[in-house]
Order: C-alpha cells, then structure tokens, then sequence
C-alpha cells in the first residue's frame, strides 16, 4: 500500500446524512428501552406527524441556507397568514380553490421577500420585517377571532392516513425526495449550491443569483404553505397567533441535519433528518416529565453541538 492510499483512505468519511440516521437510531434504541410507552404505536405517530409538519417547512428552509442565504424568519408569521387566507378563502370559495389560491399567494409572498432580499442584501432583517407584516395581516384578516370552515376534503386531507400513514407524513416523505432530487440532478439545484458556495464567483460567473434566490424563498413559502393547509385541515380552524414561535424549529432541523451555515454544502434530506431526530427527542423528554423550558435548554445545546461537530468534521475534509 503506497503513502498515497494511506492518505486517500483517511480522508475518506461518512456522508452527512448518515450521522442524522446514526443519532436517529441510537436514539430510538435508547428511548424505547429507557422509556416505557415510548414505542407504543399511537406514540410513534405522533412522533411522525410532529416531524412531519416541521420537517416539510425546514425542508424549504434548507433551500434558503444552501443558497447562501442563511434563514428567512418569516416562516412561521407567514404560515399564520396563509392558515388565515386558506380558511377564508375555502369558506368562500370552496377547498379545491381555497388549495390552489393559497399555494400561488404562497409562491408571490416568496418572491416578494427575494426582491427585498436581493435589493437589501441582508436577509435576516429583510425576512425579520416581512414577519411582521405577515403577522400584523393574519390578525387585520381574521379580526383576531378563530376561523372555522367546514369541508369534508379539508378534513380528509388533514386526519386520512393512506395505508396506516398520515397525510402530512405522505408530504413530508414527498417533499424530502423530491426536493433531494432537484438538488442534485437539476441545473437550478446545482446553482443553488454553487451561489451558496461562493456568492461573488457566482456573480462574476454570470450564474442567475437573483432566481436562485426567487427559487429558495419560493420553495420556502410552498413548504410553509403545505404545513398551514395541513393543519387548518385538521382542526377545522385557523387564528392569527398560529406557529408563534416555530422558526426557531424550522432552523434547528437544518443545522442539527449539518446543513453548512454559510451555504454551498448539504440536501434538503438533511433537513429532514434533523426534524425526525428533534421530534423523536422532544418526544422523549415529554414522555419523562421534563418541562419546557429543560426542552428548550437540551435542543438549544443539541444545535450547538451540531454546528460544532459538523464545523469540526469539515475542517478535517479538507
């Protein structure tokens, strides 16, 4: 074996995606064994569902980070909106329309947050101030009450489960392979990475920046409007103060899933990933008795670590 095998096999490492699915199973071990009903089947779903609403939105998010954006924390004002317009407009207008309309206001709130964020080059502030618009006009349409709506395809679509599997879950299992696919097998998803690699060659490269940016935020705003749909479906209403505070959530799961913070490197699927592993942890700290703000504390430093971790591993790869 020559000096140059040696050195080619020791740089040789796991993907990233495989160390989420090695969390994920140590974990599932521990928590079936250490804790009783943990397994339970009706558990197990409730695990699903929960990283399922979750993961769909962190799966749009991972889009804004790859890109070289870093997050949007809009998402969860923006998802009150649109569970807002979805129930108004399904009340007026029936499900199939109220589907449709709510997805293309979804896509045009997209791509008006990527015009901003292209004009002021700062997307944290830029994402910060369309939160509050999205919020103060989810309370002005509601006027601050509960909405209800009644529809027989609303409710399907939000308690069915096809073959023993939630609805959302089936979504979520979509999002992740399809939006890993684009990523990887289409000229705009090796865009995204490259633009997020190194924003200035990208520019000086001609590659399209502002679509990519258009295209990230557009992929955000679908996800965040699948997961307000989903929900407005299940329980029959919607309000204004809907998933406050979830952004931490949506951004938790990209970078427990080693999504690189600066951009350029990673998959949606990784997001997904970190979803599963912070339900499936939450759940199990719930299970034994630990309060919110102990929750709050350990996902905190769960991310912490991560970022650690997976800054340590890529410096060793180089």
């Amino acid at each position: 074996m020559t000096s140059q095998d040696v050195s080619h096999r020791a740089k040789v490492t796991l993907p990233k995606t495989a160390y989420g699915l090695i969390a994920i199973l140590v974990l599932l071990v521990v928590a079936s064994v250490t804790t009783p009903g943990f397994a339970r089947v009706d558990n197990i779903f409730v695990v699903i569902r929960a990283a399922s609403l979750t993961g769909i939105v962190a799966i749009g998010m991972s889009y804004i980070t790859i890109s070289g954006n870093l997050f949007a924390l809009s998402a969860s004002a923006l998802g009150a909106l649109l569970a807002v317009l979805f129930a108004l407009l399904t009340a007026a207008l029936g499900f199939a329309a109220g589907l449709f309309l709510t997805l293309g206001i979804a896509v045009l709130c997209g791509l008006a947050q990527s015009v901003a964020i292209s004009l002021i080059g700062n997307p944290i502030i830029t994402t910060l101030a369309f939160g509050t618009v999205f919020r103060g006009l989810a309370a002005l349409f509601s006027g601050n009450s509960i909405l209800r709506i009644e529809s027989e395809a609303a409710l399907w679509l939000g308690t069915a489960r096809p073959l023993g599997i939630p609805t959302q879950s089936w979504a979520f299992i979509i999002a992740a392979i399809l939006s890993w696919f684009i990523i990887r097998h289409f000229k705009i998803g090796r865009e995204i990475v490259l633009c997020g690699a190194n924003p200035k060659a990208a520019v000086a490269s001609g590659l399209r920046v502002g679509l990519v940016t258009a295209i990230a935020c557009a992929a955000l705003s679908i996800g965040v409007a699948v997961m307000a749909i989903m929900t407005v479906s299940q329980f029959s209403q919607a309000k204004a103060d809907l998933f406050m505070g979830y952004d931490f959530d949506y951004i938790a799961a990209v970078l427990v899933g080693g999504i690189a913070l600066r951009g350029g490197k990673g998959t949606p699927l990784q997001a997904a990933l970190g979803a599963v592993l912070i339900a499936l942890l939450q759940n199990f700290m719930l299970l034994h008795g630990l309060s919110a703000g102990v929750r709050m504390t350990i996902v905190g430093l769960l991310v912490i670590a991560s970022i650690s971790l997976f800054h340590i591993l890529q410096g060793r790869g180089r």
